[in-house]
């Protein structure tokens, strides 16, 4: 039986094993077989392997960790790194389909595509964070720049309010609602955030799958792009 054949018929169990253990030597700057991890990723892709997929994110967290403690912009996110680290396998399981999969040819180039994702949520969490800049609507005169003539002051309310009510109208439950307001207006991080709204989610994760997907939504949004004044 060839390699090919033996890796293909590998439970995904063994192939996890086995792509630890090459890691490690790999790390170890030791001879290493990386057919195993590419596997993995194979399963996880091209089959919609649930399993694989959860095994990828435990074998790889410590370095996607690593990615985004040295990304220039996490430091000024405010976030944890657990919230990026979601993020990124959330962004890769979700663009990488079995077509693309083809477009990749070796473990490496999986690799430096995550290293892509974790920059692209990154940037894309301080870019989306600067432009909404939510805060309660009720306190806005007080947060004017005395910098700003009254006119430019004036605008720049008027743009803000206009951005506020956009992603208001955009979140679909009280979910949502809570996360998003307790991230950018309160400043909790998601643990405070489960502490001070009791009984609303089932765990702290259930705050970063929610948080993340109404980025990714308003990313997504022409509409709401076009008010910021995205035009990537």
């Amino acid at each position: 039986m060839s390699h090919e054949s033996e890796l293909k018929h590998m439970a995904v169990e063994s192939l996890a094993q086995k792509c630890a253990q090459e890691t490690n030597h790999y790390f170890k700057r030791l001879a290493h077989d990386t057919s195993y991890c590419f596997e993995l990723f194979r399963r996880a892709i091209e089959e919609g392997n649930s399993l694989a997929w959860d095994l990828i994110c435990a074998q790889y967290q410590a370095l996607v960790s690593g990615w985004v403690n040295q990304h220039h912009g996490f430091a000024t996110s405010g976030e944890e790194v657990a919230y990026f680290v979601n993020g990124a396998f959330g962004k890769i399981s979700g663009t990488l389909s079995a077509d693309r999969f083809h477009s990749f040819t070796d473990l490496g180039s999986l690799l430096r595509y995550l290293k892509m994702c974790v920059h692209s949520i990154i940037t894309d969490y301080n870019r989306l964070a600067e432009y909404m800049e939510l805060y309660d609507l009720d306190d806005a005169e007080k947060e004017q720049s005395e910098e700003l003539s009254p006119e430019e002051q004036a605008m720049d309310h008027s743009k803000n309010q206009a951005i506020w009510e956009a992603v208001m109208e955009r979140l679909h439950d009280e979910k949502e609602r809570a996360v998003i307001y307790g991230s950018f207006v309160l400043d909790l991080k998601p643990q405070e955030l489960f502490d001070h709204f009791p009984g609303l989610f089932t765990d702290v994760d259930e705050i970063y799958r929610v948080k993340q997907n109404v980025i990714t939504r308003l990313r997504r949004d022409a509409a709401f792009r076009k008010l910021l004044g995205l035009d990537d």
